[in-house]
């Protein structure tokens, strides 16, 4: 059956998003199902949920939170994979089976005093709309559902699940001149690693 959201146009005219605008942020939240993993939902013979997280990923979450960017997962679903991930990387807020991703966000940002234009959200799917409404910065990764795409500042090169919030840290590091200084490090043998350095 033809679905009414394909019916969105993704070709539509964006403003590009500037360097100032990407090093602006200082909350970067993130839907996981599709966004930070492929999407797929795989179970085991005891109905055990297997999501896949990207490696790289890991290494720009961490990169990011050391440069000062504070890190949300912002999901409607539960899973113990998803939080174990999350504590490995030491991140900072996980908000999984989350009906009110809007009303979330917004504490979000209350908590850190900040408004919406210096939050940006990475979203997948119809449910994220919510959280675009409230972020001044919204990402769409590249097999995104019409609709969110339609809506989205940027859209991602990279596939949910296969860099694309990766994609998005590297434009936000670059743009505070950190991505440059944390290269220096690892090129630099003499130098000491980043703490960014775990994956």
């Amino acid at each position: 059956m033809h679905s009414p959201l394909s019916s969105f146009s993704t070709r539509i005219e964006r403003a590009e998003v500037t360097p100032a605008r990407w090093a602006g942020v200082q909350l970067l939240a993130c839907d996981v199902d599709g966004v930070l993993t492929d999407g797929s939902l795989t179970f085991d013979s005891n109905g055990e949920l297997i999501q896949t997280f990207y490696v790289r990923d890991g290494f720009g979450l961490v990169a990011a939170r050391r440069a000062g960017i504070k890190i949300a997962w912002v999901s409607g679903r539960p899973s113990k994979v998803a939080k174990h991930r999350f504590d490995e990387l030491g991140l900072d807020f996980c908000l999984l089976a989350c009906d009110d991703k809007a009303t979330a966000l917004l504490d979000l940002q209350k908590q850190l005093n900040i408004g919406p234009e210096s939050c940006c959200f990475i979203g997948d799917d119809v449910p994220d709309l919510a959280a675009f409404t409230v972020c001044g910065l919204k990402v769409a990764v590249s097999d995104a559902e019409p609709v969110v795409v339609s809506r989205a500042d940027y859209i991602t090169r990279a596939r949910g699940g296969r860099g694309a919030v990766r994609e998005i840290i590297d434009l936000m590091l670059s743009a505070r001149g950190y991505w440059d200084m944390m290269l220096d490090m690892f090129e630099n043998p003499r130098a000491p690693k980043p703490e960014a350095s775990q994956k």
